[in-house]
């Protein structure tokens, strides 16, 4: 009995003792699960605020990119506001010059035509009736002869005057023969002005044409003679792929390139602006003491 009573009390002191280490387990366990819990909610948290900061942070990037990408497409339109703005005062000033520049050619040939074809005619009209008058007469008088001479010579004049306002050889005989004509009358003691061609010279272009050419050129000869101080010039005129080429060389002072615009006049943006209306390009190269060379192309007309 005494045996039973002691194995009871050794199962009972057991269980209590399984108890009491199950209830310390327990006690040990919730502590650590908590822990656990915290640890993982504050990973959590930290997680969430550095995905916010990334959002944020992303968010001002793209801000700020889609400001400059909306500024410089403000810009860009802008600038090609004024670009074109610019082309258009451009093209109304080279229409405006090309006007201009009709005008006087229609004005010159009515003019020359009219200096021709009835004050030289009127003059050589009265000298003709007055050398009748004196040679049926048979009067002597040097009043007479000096009206005579004074009629001959204003005759030349108005003659020269005509062939100034439109060159007759241009018009008889074409482009080619009086470039050359040019050159030679340019040519004097202080400088020599050299022709050169690969076009025939019975070429002909459009009339037009012609005396554009021939303005355009007489100018740029005049500016050598007046600005250069060269010795020697040259003008060589080809013809390529349906362009008509002319170059100008002169052995004159010269000039920086970069100071082109600085040095050009009136004289110069109208002969731009006449190559330009015909679709032409004008290209001048020089340096200081080493000369000029000028190149002019245009497509032919047709």
């Amino acid at each position: 009995m005494f045996r039973f009573k002691f194995f009871i009390y050794i199962l009972f002191l057991i269980a209590f003792e399984g108890n009491s280490t199950a209830q310390s387990t327990d006690t040990v366990k919730v502590p650590q699960t908590e822990i656990k819990s915290k640890i993982a909610n504050n990973h959590f948290s930290k997680s969430e605020q550095l995905r916010n900061k990334k959002i944020v942070s992303l968010s001002i990037i793209l801000t700020v990119i889609i400001f400059l990408l909306f500024y410089f497409l403000y810009q860009n339109n802008k600038l090609k506001q004024k670009i074109k703005r610019k082309d258009t005062k451009q093209k109304i000033l080279l229409d405006i010059i090309n006007s201009g520049i009709d005008s006087q050619e229609v004005e010159r040939k009515k003019i020359a035509s009219f200096l021709h074809d009835n004050i030289n005619s009127l003059l050589s009209s009265a000298g003709l009736h007055l050398n009748t008058f004196t040679a049926q007469h048979d009067i002597k008088s040097d009043e007479i002869q000096k009206a005579k001479n004074i009629l001959s010579e204003v005759h030349e004049l108005l003659r020269d005057m005509s062939h100034d306002l439109v060159p007759s050889l241009l018009v008889r005989f074409g482009l080619i023969y009086a470039l050359e004509d040019l050159c030679e009358k340019n040519s004097n003691s202080a400088i020599e002005f050299e022709f050169s061609s690969s076009i025939p010279t019975s070429r002909r272009y459009v009339e037009k044409f012609e005396m554009k050419i021939y303005f355009i050129v007489s100018e740029l000869f005049s500016n050598i003679t007046r600005h250069s101080n060269a010795k020697k010039a040259k003008l060589s005129l080809t013809e390529k792929e349906n362009q008509l080429i002319l170059c100008i060389y002169d052995d004159g002072i010269g000039f920086k390139t970069q100071k082109l615009k600085e040095v050009e006049g009136f004289g110069l943006n109208r002969i731009r602006a006449q190559i330009k209306k015909y679709k032409g390009t004008l290209s001048i190269v020089s340096k200081e003491k080493q000369g000029t060379k000028i190149k002019i192309q245009l497509p032919l007309p047709h």
